[in-house]
Order: structure tokens, then sequence, then C-alpha cells
């Protein structure tokens, strides 16, 4: 019965659910033991594993996803893709989640090119950063930071999960040689930046 109620309890939540408040919604019911909710989780994920959806901890909680096995299947219920993510936008986002807290100034520099703030408010409005307070320096800058709306799009437990970040460089640089592509130069960045 545990599991069963852990189950809907966790297919009801439009948010990734937390191990704390699940056990907390379950002692309403009658006193549950944390390992008795543990092995309820884990029973459950082993249960999905295989099937068209399954049970990801994800964001500091416990959350229905579909399988990626399955994701080109799914994507067909949509008519509409979903808005692709500029360069410029995407590197802004790498940077707030790996330099956090940072400032706008701070990201201009490790880019080197201005930030527009069409692409803070788009990372602002999709709530994937938001405004952790203002940094103690003439001018008082904002100081933006991830917040939770990111870690449950990229499927992050926490932060931890991001990938090291000279593994990016690395990865980078091996594309770039595999395609052989030049590095960028100021002008085609400029130009991804108009975008």
């Amino acid at each position: 019965m545990l599991s069963k109620n852990i189950e809907a309890l966790i297919l009801a939540s439009d948010e990734p659910l937390s191990f704390d408040k699940l056990r907390a919604l379950l002692e309403r019911l009658e006193p549950v033991e944390s390992s008795d909710v543990r092995d309820a989780l884990s029973t459950l994920e082993h249960h999905y594993a295989e099937r068209g959806v399954q049970l990801k901890q994800v964001a500091g909680g416990w959350q229905f996803r579909t399988a990626p096995a399955c994701a080109n299947i799914v994507e067909q219920l949509w008519q509409t893709r979903p808005a692709r993510l500029s360069r410029s936008m995407l590197e802004t986002l790498a940077i707030i989640a790996y330099q956090q807290p940072t400032t706008r100034a701070e990201i201009e520099a490790l880019r080197g090119i201005k930030v527009s703030s069409s692409i803070i408010g788009g990372l602002l409005e999709r709530r994937w950063i938001k405004v952790l307070g203002r940094k103690d320096v003439p001018g008082r800058p904002h100081l933006y930071g991830t917040n939770k709306q990111f870690l449950e799009d990229f499927g992050l437990s926490s932060l931890q999960d991001l990938p090291d970040s000279s593994q990016l460089m690395e990865a980078n640089a091996i594309q770039q040689e595999k395609l052989n592509l030049p590095e960028p130069t100021e002008t085609t960045e400029h130009n991804d930046h108009k975008q």
C-alpha cells in the first residue's frame, strides 16, 4: 500500500516531491519509517525502469518522466516545436550555472561580448535563472543564479550533477577539431548575438 500511495502522490504532483515532503504527506495517514519510504521508492524505480515512463530524482525530489527512448513519439503530441535557444542564450545560461552568483558584467567578461537584456529576460521568463540579490559594489548590479526550474527542465537532481566544466571545454575543442572549424572570431560571435 505504501508504494501505491507514493506512486499516486508523485503522479498527482505538478513538481518533483522531495523525500521530506513525501514522508510528511504519508505520515498524515499513518506513521512510516524513512527506510520503508526509501525501499518503496527503490521498488518503484525498478518497476518503471523499462517502461514508457520512469521514476527519476530531479531538482531535489521525485517525478515521473518520459523514458528517453519514447521521446520521439511523445513529441508528436504537440503541433508546435519548442523555441530553439540561441548560442548566446545557452552560453549565458552555462556561465550563470557554473559561476553563480554572478553579475551581467562578469558574464560579459567571460563571453567577451555584451549580454542583451532579451537574453537575461528570456532566461528569467523560462524561470531557469533568478535574481539572487545585489552585489555590494558601485552600481549594485543584480546577482544571477539558477532556479529550481532549471534543474527540473534539464533533468538534474542538483547542481553537482552538471558536467565538470573542464570536460565541456575539452569536448568543445574536440568537436571543433572533428569538424575542422576555425576558432570563433569576434565577428561571428557578434553576428550570433544579433540573431
